[in-house]
């Protein structure tokens, strides 16, 4: 015989996602018990179409009061609890094996740990898998606590401490969606609950506590966060529920603070208690890579893919020890030179999981940088890439000024270059195609939503024709194209404006600073509004005279900011530009500060830092070793300056400047690999 279920319910105005929770149960619990606190929608009605026992109750603030008044009315042997947001896993699998699991239970289990998988995001792209106690006996004792994140597992475990097991069961959990937590406003209604608990005088219960700090690090305030998490952990110990995730936590937001030696220090302190946590062990490798030190990064990504089978017990992202952990492996390789490798494991990280987009741009970056365009071909060949993955392939390409992939790729991108019809002609005029390139933008220019664009890319067409002059002796005001009644977009405009030195603010044309001593950022103007849309577009048809002619009319320190903000992808285009162009960019840096000058500006110290690796990278390309040191050295310094809280620098800061200093160090530039090198960290700054 069976043993009966009762499923346990508190619900609110849940008429969303009441339905399918209590379809996804249906032939599997005997009995429903629905405690609702006051909805005014649909959901009693939907509660009784599925044969529910309504219980109402006056709200009060305690998530475990209604609980336990769930419970109270249960009567079946075995008890259920799921929230409305929350679907029952509905394979036959599942339906057989929580048969085979009750009624084959031993009397020293009163109750099973069951996966619960949150889907993340605006789609579900992302899941994070927590164990949670979800099924348990039917007993007076067994009672959840807590006013908020309530949990019932500490209470079996009081009496039975080998009470609660592992089980294969899985529940789909709606809420973290983004338009979940939006429509239900639930970081303002836990601040509250949290809040209003605190003060009623609860302040030394460390679950609280731990809530009000996984509020807080859920909205990336990482200071406020470590405010709590970091007493707790030293106040905590593992037979606490939460602390393998107050591990994890703490050593995330030490990071995100910018204290990765500290971080580095709280999971090495725990690894050998949480050695099968995929998550934890993956984060040691990030911050040995923030660290600079890949080798070690590869020896914590070798345990996390070890640990990936048991890390089920744990509150864990998806992909931690198997794609992520490929993906981390593959930018380890990278930053060590070992590009077959690296595409190795992007390719395995694939094959696991298709839709990853992170393992995806890496590669694709790798094989523009490094020249090595078949691994596009081999991941593609290996991996039933989802549409999402080739939707991204076209700008990105483009971006990196490899049409040839697009063309070797036409088959499986007819419908995406279908739905991105300007694409032929941009990768027609990174061919040298131009006027083929301008027939086939031409038809688009009076388009309602891509006229703006096709028309921008018209007039960076004749810019690349006449070296950028044209626009400047036109006064950039004239119609496109007599066949279109299309005027020129704003963008083109402000950049025409600057070409022809009406701009106020900037430099002459054709003219680069080239002052030793740094520009005040404060006093320097921004560039024009679009400007960047119009750099971007003359980049896109390799307009590349009139592109660096564009920058060299911005105002001081404006180009330098441009070429920093630029995506990988673009940067990785710039590798295609003439050699004479990267001469140019690279005067427009100026030369380096020398050490002991001050910092006289009101520039941030990250953007400085970023600047100064910049143009140390663009010296490698140009063969100038001894002014690549010397902006190595330069943003080292920056490095080492306290924080604005006056804190010492705990780190010599970003991987980019760890890869800057070993590729500037002497004998570098006579190792193997070394231009494929200065190219991967000019485009992964």
């Amino acid at each position: 015989m069976e043993p009966g279920i009762s499923l346990c319910m508190i619900v609110k105005d849940e008429e969303d996602g009441l339905r399918r929770c209590l379809e996804s149960v249906r032939g599997i619990v005997d009995e429903i018990i629905i405690v609702d606190t006051g909805s005014a929608d649909d959901t009693l009605r939907i509660a009784a179409l599925y044969g529910a026992k309504i219980i109402r109750a006056e709200w009060n603030g305690d998530f475990a009061a209604a609980r336990n008044q769930s419970l109270t009315a249960a009567t079946q042997p075995w008890i259920l609890v799921l929230d409305a947001d929350e679907v029952w896993g509905q394979t036959e699998q599942m339906k057989t094996g929580l048969t085979h699991l009750l009624s084959g239970s031993p009397d020293h289990v009163w109750g099973y740990w069951i996966k619960v998988t949150s889907l993340l995001g605006r789609s579900g792209e992302e899941r994070v898998t927590d164990a949670v106690c979800r099924l348990f006996r039917n007993d007076r004792r067994i009672t959840f606590k807590g006013k908020i994140h309530e949990e019932v597992a500490s209470s079996i475990l009081a009496f039975v401490p080998e009470g609660l097991v592992h089980s294969e069961l899985e529940v789909l959990h709606y809420g973290y969606l983004e338009e979940a937590i939006v429509r239900k406003n639930k970081t303002e209604r836990n601040m509250r609950l949290i809040r209003s608990a605190l003060n009623d005088g609860a302040d030394e219960q460390p679950e609280l506590l731990y809530a009000l700090a996984a509020e807080w690090f859920q909205q990336g305030k990482y200071n406020e966060a470590l405010r709590l998490l970091e007493p707790l952990l030293a106040r905590l110990g593992p037979s606490c529920g939460y602390h393998s995730d107050l591990v994890l936590k703490t050593a995330y937001a030490l990071r995100e603070s910018g204290r990765p030696e500290r971080a580095l220090d709280v999971v090495q302190a725990w690894t050998t208690v949480y050695a099968d946590f995929a998550d934890v062990l993956e984060l040691g490798a990030v911050l040995e890579l923030d660290l600079g030190r890949e080798e070690a990064a590869l020896d914590w990504l070798k345990k996390a893919r070890s640990a990936a089978k048991t890390t089920g017990q744990y509150t864990s992202v998806s992909g931690a020890g198997t794609y992520r952990s490929l993906t981390l492996e593959g930018i380890a390789l990278e930053r060590l030179g070992r590009w077959e490798e690296a595409e190795a494991a992007y390719i395995a990280a694939l094959a696991a999981q298709p839709g990853n987009m992170a393992a995806w741009q890496r590669l694709l970056l790798l094989a523009a940088a490094t020249g090595r365009p078949n691994a596009i071909a081999d991941a593609a060949s290996r991996a039933p890439l989802p549409s999402a993955v080739w939707q991204a392939l076209v700008p990105a390409a483009l971006d990196a000024h490899r049409p040839q992939w697009l063309l070797r790729h036409a088959a499986p991108l007819a419908a995406v270059l279908r739905q991105q019809p300007l694409a032929a002609g941009l990768a027609l005029a990174q061919l040298g195609e131009d006027a083929a390139a301008r027939v086939s933008l031409q038809p688009w220019a009076a388009h309602a939503q891509l006229g703006p664009e096709a028309s921008l890319a018209l007039w960076a067409l004749g810019c690349k024709r006449s070296a950028g002059r044209a626009l400047a002796r036109a006064g950039a005001h004239q119609p496109l194209h007599s066949r279109t009644a299309c005027a020129l977009p704003a963008a083109a405009l402000a950049a025409g404006a600057l070409l022809s030195g009406s701009a106020p603010g900037n430099s002459a044309p054709g003219t680069a600073p080239c002052s030793a001593a740094p520009v005040p950022r404060a006093e320097a103007a921004a560039p024009p509004p679009g400007v960047h849309a119009a750099a971007e577009a003359l980049a896109r048809v390799g307009a590349w005279a009139a592109w660096l002619r564009l920058l060299r009319a911005l105002p001081q320190g404006a180009a330098p900011s441009l070429l920093a903000a630029l995506p990988p992808a673009a940067r990785c285009g710039l590798l295609r530009a003439p050699a004479s162009v990267r001469e140019g960019l690279l005067e427009l840096f100026g030369l380096p500060p020398a050490m002991q000058q001050p910092f006289t500006d009101e520039m941030p110290a990250t953007a400085r830092a970023t600047e100064a690796l910049l143009a140390g990278t663009l010296a490698l390309l140009a063969g100038r070793q001894t002014a690549a040191q010397e902006w190595a050295m330069r943003a080292r310094h920056i490095a080492l300056q306290p924080s604005a809280s006056g804190r010492p620098a705990t780190t010599l800061g970003s991987p980019g400047l760890h890869t800057l200093l070993r590729l500037t160090s002497p004998g570098a530039a006579a190792t193997e690999g070394f231009a494929s090198r200065c190219n991967m960290l000019f485009v992964h700054l």
